[in-house]
């Protein structure tokens, strides 16, 4: 600790430390934001996906199925260990309009029991009543739409909506595409902009009529208790379905988005390692200095019985003295800075006047999101420690090795 105060008469040796443990800290501090922040993108970005989404999607291979057939895959997806619950569902891109405004949707043919299954929908519903959802005759029927459509086109519950269909019907004017006008019956608010912006459920026979006139479509959407088994649950789902089938997974339909976040990822943290690296600099460079201005005292200390060993100690003691308390302060003010974000992040816009995190744009909530993993932050401790400590290993094996003859030739 006498050595790392050294005064500026003695070569700066005390301010360069400080700078050094200020350079470490804020790198460190920077780190465990940034894999925090990207952490919590990610895991907003499942959670919302598949709490709006099935996990796996089983389509039959037969060009025609017959209801009979639909409900038999049905019934095989629903016995299948780890399968939370397997429904029939239909899934259409449309156009739709209201109050003389035009919007593309995609509308989901489901049963309002197994609609009531998603949690993160049922939770969501900002007005009306997802139980309504089918009930209804003609254009009373009801559905339920997102919050940012119904903003745009300036919905609320008990407004008409017209959802057009990709069929037609011959007129006497030629082929005109089939429409229906439905009733608002619930609004929702799942968090994820794409899902309020575009998503409309409508009754399944509903929408297998509008859509399909009427003929199954041969689609079972299912959701496992435990998502993470996508893959291991893949062969058991086809050995179960007794008939050829197409399947896919949540992470199938959103692979490019998934394959994006894992690359951003890995790429944050390789530049903050090398971050962390780059703050090492200026405790080799102050260590370096420490050595050469206290050549004397390391000579003294040889001649009274000092050996390498105890004069490399000393060094390697003081350099990493700088990186331990950095690791630990940045560690601190990283995870208090993560706990503390979302104050942070409204003071910052209150004062710049700007939203830093528009939902429009990352496509959820407006809050900043953010995940403390704790072992990435003992993951970035141990490698603040070990960056640390191989910064100042040279100059300390250079103190050790000073011949004390030569240190005192002058003197």
């Amino acid at each position: 600790m006498r050595y790392l105060r050294a005064k500026k008469s003695q070569g700066g040796v005390g301010f360069i430390a400080v700078i050094s443990f200020t350079c470490i800290m804020l790198a460190i501090a920077a780190m465990i934001t940034i894999m925090s922040i990207m952490n919590g993108f990610r895991s907003d970005m499942i959670r919302l996906t598949i709490g709006s989404e099935g996990h796996v999607y089983v389509a039959t291979a037969q060009a025609s199925p017959t209801r009979e057939q639909v409900a038999d895959l049905e019934a095989r997806m629903q016995m299948v260990p780890g399968v939370e619950n397997a429904f029939q569902f239909t899934q259409h891109y449309t156009g739709v309009q209201a109050n003389g405004q035009f919007a593309l949707a995609q509308v989901i043919g489901i049963a309002p029991d197994d609609l009531m299954a998603f949690e993160l929908i049922a939770s969501g519903v900002i007005q009306g009543d997802l139980r309504s959802l089918g009930m209804g005759d003609g254009s009373e029927q009801a559905i339920a739409i997102g919050s940012a459509m119904a903003q745009g086109l300036g919905l609320q519950v008990g407004d008409p909506l017209l959802v057009y269909s990709p069929r037609t019907r011959q007129t006497v004017s030629g082929a005109v595409p089939i429409r229906k006008t439905y009733t608002i019956g619930a609004i929702f608010d799942v968090g994820l902009f794409i899902t309020n912006q575009t998503y409309i459920y409508m009754d399944l026979d509903e929408a297998t009529l509008l859509f399909e006139g009427g003929q199954a479509a041969g689609d079972v959407q299912l959701r496992l208790e435990d998502p993470d088994e996508i893959e291991t649950l893949r062969d058991t789902i086809f050995e179960a379905a007794g008939q050829p089938i197409y399947q896919s997974t949540w992470k199938d339909r959103n692979q490019s988005t998934a394959s994006a976040l894992r690359v951003e990822q890995i790429a944050m943290r390789l530049i903050f390692m090398i971050v962390v690296v780059i703050a090492a600099f200026p405790v080799l460079a102050s260590m370096i200095m420490l050595v050469k201005n206290k050549s004397r005292d390391i000579a003294i200390l040889r001649t009274i019985g000092t050996t390498r060993s105890g004069i490399l100690r000393i060094f390697l003691m003081s350099g990493a003295t700088v990186g331990i308390l950095g690791t630990l302060v940045g560690l601190v003010v990283g995870v208090m800075f993560c706990l503390n974000l979302y104050p942070i992040q409204r003071f910052i816009e209150s004062i710049m006047g700007v939203q830093l995190f528009p939902q429009d744009v990352y496509q959820l909530t407006d809050r900043i999101p953010v995940k403390i993993v704790w072992s990435e932050v003992a993951s970035v401790a141990l490698w603040g420690f070990l960056i640390s400590a191989l910064a100042v290993f040279w100059p300390a094996w250079q103190a050790s090795k000073i011949d004390p003859v030569e240190a005192l030739r002058y003197d």
